[in-house]
């Protein structure tokens, strides 16, 4: 699982301009974060992981999130109340 996020990290990069490209212990740093964030939303089903990372990443409202998964803004607010108390537990079970 790491590799994937790894590789997805590394494609994304390779689209970024240079000017925007991370020194080696930036990219060590975002990597390892990236992994744990991964970790942390392991479980979730597509749908919650989605909305939450489209919130949380892409900082779109709960609206444009209905919209993007074509479902209605009350399933965006149960997902979302899902994946912060997934990520609750999840944080304090360690």
């Amino acid at each position: 699982r790491r590799q994937q996020v790894e590789q997805a990290y590394l494609d994304a990069l390779a689209h970024s301009p240079e000017l925007h490209m991370p020194s080696p212990e930036e990219r060590l740093i975002l990597l390892e974060t990236l992994t744990r964030i991964d970790a942390l939303l392991d479980g979730l089903k597509p749908k919650v992981r989605t909305a939450f990372l489209l919130s949380r990443l892409e900082g779109l409202g709960y609206l444009a999130i209905a919209e993007h998964l074509g479902v209605s803004v009350s399933s965006v607010e149960k997902y979302m109340a899902t994946a912060i108390r997934h990520c609750f537990l999840a944080r304090n079970a360690r």
